[in-house]
């Protein structure tokens, strides 16, 4: 009988019939999966967090400006206060700030008025008085004025994630809200 187990047969019988190890082997398999899914889900339910604080900033710097009845360059400083504080406690230096004043004239073409963004921005530049810009279709209202709030940030994620082929360390974020002025039909500002 010990001759049998000894051959190559038996030894693959015995082998086959043997289940010590087999939860080993299984963890082995389903362990790198099960901490790859749970790094994704962690990292993008921080990445959720972040743009939804981006957002809560924008539309209140926005806001906030929109409130005035008068504006002076002086004023816009402070807005990156403002928007850093709302995105607290994540990283706020890349916080990229701008607000521009758009008018859209009677035939609904959208112009810069004035337009501001803190210096040394990472080579962005604020848009230029008299030039056209975009705007959504809906916006397009003969008369209209609107300030836009926008902010650009970059969020480094926690972890390298290289599910894609190349290894991913940021991601790209903005938000945009144009905001009519509440205190009459424009907001002028001056020094801007």
């Amino acid at each position: 009988m010990r001759e049998t187990r000894k051959t190559p047969g038996g030894i693959l019988s015995r082998l086959w019939r043997d289940r010590r190890g087999v939860g080993a082997i299984e963890f082995a398999f389903i362990a790198p999966v099960m901490i790859v899914l749970y790094i994704g889900a962690v990292e993008m339910s921080v990445a959720m967090s972040v743009n939804k604080k981006l957002a809560r900033a924008t539309s209140t710097v926005g806001d906030l400006i929109t409130q005035r009845s008068t504006l002076e360059k002086s004023d816009l400083p402070p807005m990156v206060n403002v928007a850093q504080s709302i995105m607290a406690p994540y990283d706020v230096d890349p916080i990229q700030l701008k607000l521009t004043g758009i008018a859209v004239d009677e035939d609904g073409e959208a112009t810069i008025d004035w337009s501001w963004m803190p210096d040394n921005e990472g080579g962005r530049r604020a848009y230029e008085n008299g030039d056209e810009v975009e705007i959504p279709d809906s916006l397009r209202i003969a008369g209209a004025f609107y300030v836009r709030s926008e902010i650009a940030y970059r969020h480094d994620m926690i972890t390298s994630f290289p599910i894609t082929g190349k290894t991913m360390t940021a991601i790209d974020m903005g938000k945009t809200y144009h905001l009519r002025p509440r205190l009459g039909s424009d907001l002028p500002c001056d020094g801007c």
